[in-house]
């Protein structure tokens, strides 16, 4: 356990039980590639994010504390507005989340713990229903950057099923912003059907951990594309010399190849996924 985050073993656990009823009886989940979650040290799950809520974060926790083979407890990296949504934020407190800051995944990396992190963020919960499972941006390679940093793996994660429990057809972001929260969301269901609408539909949820991807097979590489991003990068610090953003607006070759290759990874699986369900609700 990792003291100082306010992580409550006994409530993590009882709270799993909860999500064990949404992974096995209410969304059917399926997952593969679990064998590739180490038993330890640390490593990064980059998945694709959407469903308005992070209620895909909570299923991949709850299948690698389940079903992986030392049942291992993932860290998942996540936003300001979550902390004092009332109710919501003491669940993620104490259930083995962290604020989503360099500094939280760097510490929790190096004491070889799990995390999750959505490089989409809430680009990815917002979609409207009608652009599901295409990929928003995944920014300007974060997490790639503390992957080589740390070198710990990264493990491209896709998740089916989690764009139709909240089918998004329109949001308003500045009413949204007004009661602290990114965007309000517009379903099928909320608000015109209540409490009831605030529901999850029951669609039929697939998961696959694909192979660790290490930062260290990519320390060799020279491509004529990536030496001409390298000149690019040179050449954007000559222009801002003291600007802690420049490494925001050219990231460095080996992260541009780790989240060129991540991105390619879920989306293949993710287009696999969805053809293995014969609808969105089997």
């Amino acid at each position: 356990m990792i003291d100082g985050y306010g992580f409550d073993k006994t409530y993590h656990n009882r709270a799993m039980k909860v999500l064990d009823f949404l992974a096995n009886y209410y969304w059917r989940m399926d997952v593969e590639g679990i064998e590739n979650i180490p038993d330890d040290g640390g490593a990064m799950i980059v998945m694709n994010h959407a469903g308005t809520i992070a209620l895909d974060v909570l299923m991949i926790k709850q299948a690698i504390f389940r079903r992986s083979k030392a049942k291992r407890i993932a860290w998942a990296l996540m936003a300001d507005f979550l902390t004092w949504t009332p109710f919501v934020g003491d669940i993620y407190w104490r259930t083995a989340n962290v604020l989503a800051t360099w500094d939280n995944a760097e510490r929790l990396l190096k004491d070889d713990q799990i995390i999750i992190v959505c490089p989409e963020g809430t680009k990815g919960v917002g979609k409207h229903f009608t652009r599901r499972y295409q990929l928003e941006s995944f920014g300007t390679g974060g997490f790639a950057r503390l992957a080589i940093h740390t070198q710990k793996p990264v493990i491209p994660t896709s998740v089916v099923g989690s764009e139709e429990i909240y089918p998004v057809v329109y949001k308003n972001q500045k009413l949204g912003e007004l009661l602290g929260f990114p965007f309000l969301p517009l379903t099928f269901t909320f608000p015109l059907l209540g409490l009831l609408g605030a529901l999850p539909l029951p669609s039929k949820w697939k998961i696959k951990f694909d192979k660790p991807i290490y930062p260290s097979s990519y320390e060799k590489k020279g491509t004529i594309e990536e030496k001409a991003l390298e000149q690019q990068t040179r050449f954007i610090e000559t222009l801002y010399p003291c600007d802690e953003k420049k490494k925001m607006i050219a990231a460095a070759p080996r992260e541009k190849a780790i989240v060129n290759d991540v991105v390619k990874i879920i989306k293949r699986n993710i287009n696999a996924l969805r053809n293995q369900r014969k609808t969105i609700f089997f």
